[in-house]
């Protein structure tokens, strides 16, 4: 047998064993491990693609971070932000700017835990610093410490999540396997497996948006299959780990001040060259309704 093939044997056994995993009824709760081994890890849930929830890693051991601690972390200042405004839950009528980190917190972050503001919809949607990528420099800067990145494979520039209670993300899916590190607050999510993307009217390839941007006030009227979906409900804490396996649909928010950092692994050859194809033919789809409209 070639090298080729032979590298090639693994990527195909743990497609397979993800998809029948997929093909299982939904889970009814993500069960909570007291920081397994790798081997455990690896094998009853990054080769299965099923999510869990890890406590108790050294990740978080003696290190309490806070947003004080963040703030007088000597980079604080000379670390920028993407803020999502306006009704964020609907991705086309997102509006995104860059602020210090510095600036936000005492603008935003600071007035929101003397108030304690509610989640009741866009209207009320608070200013949500995410998806900002730092620096390795900026990460470890803020006194964050990185969790182990699968097999051998390395993590892409980690990314920050800083909001107040009552920020969240819509519903999408993404393309990579996920580690969500919660270092301050708490953060729920609901998660869809990869079986229920039928249901989930979900648009284009990863990140895939759904059309119903909230479960939680879903328009059974205009997406009525939406009702069959049927999603697990998972509380993260702080100083918890969240792995979450590609194409598992998830809508988040916060129920605190939340800090968090997400992880993806680096792409693999044939996940590269399948983005590069994908990322091609959106360029082409759009350059050929923008003729059409000429």
């Amino acid at each position: 047998m070639s090298s080729t093939r032979r590298d090639s044997m693994p990527v195909i056994w743990d497609s397979l064993r993800r998809y029948r995993f997929s093909k299982l009824p939904a889970l009814s709760q993500v069960p909570r491990v007291e920081n397994p081994s790798w081997d455990v890890f690896s094998a009853y849930f990054v080769a299965q693609g099923a999510p869990v929830v890890i406590t108790d890693s050294p990740v978080f051991a003696d290190r309490a971070v806070t947003v004080e601690s963040m703030m007088t972390a000597s980079d604080a200042r000379e670390i920028h932000v993407n803020v999502r405004s306006g009704n964020y839950l609907t991705v086309e009528a997102r509006r995104q700017d860059r602020m210090q980190l510095s600036a936000y917190v005492e603008k935003y972050i600071r007035p929101s835990e003397k108030d304690g503001p509610e989640d009741e919809g866009s209207r009320s949607l608070p200013r949500y610093a995410g998806n900002t990528p730092l620096t390795h420099e900026q990460f470890a800067a803020l006194g964050f410490r990185a969790p182990q990145c699968f097999g051998n494979q390395n993590f892409v520039a980690p990314r920050l999540w800083f909001g107040p209670k009552g920020s969240a993300t819509p519903l999408h899916y993404d393309g990579r396997d996920n580690l969500i590190c919660q270092y301050i607050g708490r953060k729920h999510l609901t998660l869809y497996p990869p079986g229920q993307i039928r249901w989930l009217y979900t648009r284009d390839k990863a990140p895939a948006w759904s059309l119903v941007a909230d479960p939680r006030r879903p328009d059974l009227d205009k997406f009525p299959l939406f009702a069959r979906a049927k999603g697990v409900e998972v509380t993260l804490n702080a100083g918890e780990l969240l792995y979450l396996p590609a194409r598992w649909s998830h809508f988040v928010r916060n129920l605190d001040v939340s800090v968090m950092v997400n992880f993806w692994p680096e792409y693999t050859k044939a996940q590269a060259a399948k983005v590069n194809f994908v990322t091609g033919m959106r360029r082409v789809r759009t350059r050929l309704v923008r003729l059409t409209r000429v």
